[in-house]
């Protein structure tokens, strides 16, 4: 195994069903390692330290989020590329070699992302447009609250062409951004950036890292043609109360900060969204009482965040009401 000379760092959650085979790949790439713990309740940091002492281990009391946990592992790195993986993320050896490669022969790019797949070889749409309005309705409103064929249509052109450029390997594409599950970013402009936006708790900091590297002057870029796996949703709870109203004050964060006109209309719509998911819940809780409830419980939260979330309070970061 030979060396390479990249920083990879892992921010973990309760990821002991994952982390092993995560770091057992990176230890294959032969890329320095930080894992950062955000306060686990499993076995994750047990099996970190008795399988991978070799790597730099950081555990937080709480949870900090995971922009502040990247932020963390950036103070010290010198290699000039960072890895940033997933702990649900294998990464092979010739993908890190092949993303580290094209940062360090392409000057013009700051960002490159891999094809990621699903343990069965599903293909898992990694690269995107900036998000609109419409956007938002379309995948707000999925699942059979709004047809195909109207869904496809609020996507829009640029929407489409990225998620063909998903399915279809070919040569790299530059994309306005890329999913931060696995990607291999200039450290460079991290560091120029001041690290990942510590407002978004968790979801969104990628969107926003790709669209201050383009700010910055430099590509995103997709490379299809090498490959990572992603089990994908495995690092974060399954407990929706813990991701949704995170996810969606993060969206309402990203639009407050970058789209003000359209602000309103998507604040609108996550709180519509979130009285159809109380009442969809509702229906449900005769033959689902259990996961029913959770539900309701989540979408209130989302649609109490909708009510109260003003421009000026998105812009600190704060945890959603439990």
């Amino acid at each position: 195994m030979n060396e390479l000379n990249a920083t990879a760092v892992v921010v973990t959650h309760n990821s002991a069903a994952h982390i092993v085979d995560c770091l057992a790949a990176l230890r294959r790439t032969g890329a320095a390692v930080r894992v950062i713990d955000n306060a686990s309740s499993d076995d994750t940091v047990e099996l970190v330290t008795r399988y991978f002492p070799e790597g730099t281990l950081v555990t937080n009391a709480v949870n900090v989020g995971f922009a502040a946990a990247v932020n963390q592992a950036l103070t010290g790195i010198t290699t000039d590329v960072t890895l940033l993986v997933n702990p649900d993320c294998v990464l092979p050896d010739t993908t890190a070699r092949g993303l580290v490669r094209t940062i360090r022969t392409q000057p013009h790019v700051g960002i490159a992302g891999p094809r990621l797949l699903r343990p069965d070889g599903r293909v898992l749409i990694s690269a995107h447009p900036f998000e609109t309005w419409t956007t938002v309705l379309a995948s707000r409103f999925g699942a059979g609250l709004l047809p195909v064929g109207v869904r496809w249509l609020l996507c829009g052109s640029r929407r489409r062409r990225a998620y063909d450029a998903c399915r279809a390997p070919g040569p790299p594409v530059p994309v306005d951004w890329l999913s931060g599950a696995c990607l291999a970013v200039r450290t460079t402009l991290l560091h120029k950036l001041g690290g990942l936006d510590e407002g978004y708790f968790m979801y969104y900091e990628d969107e926003e890292l790709c669209l201050q590297a383009s700010r910055h002057g430099f590509r995103v870029l997709y490379v299809p043609a090498i490959e990572a796996m992603h089990v994908g949703g495995a690092s974060s709870s399954d407990d929706p109360t813990q991701v949704w109203p995170h996810l969606y004050r993060s969206l309402l964060r990203f639009f407050a900060r970058h789209h003000r006109r359209s602000y309103p209309l998507v604040r609108a719509t996550v709180l519509l969204r979130a009285l159809l998911g109380v009442g969809t819940a509702l229906v449900r809780l005769p033959a689902q009482p259990r996961a029913a409830r959770g539900r309701a419980r989540a979408w209130r939260q989302v649609g109490r965040l909708a009510v109260t979330a003003r421009p000026s309070l998105l812009e600190r970061q704060q945890p959603c009401a439990s």
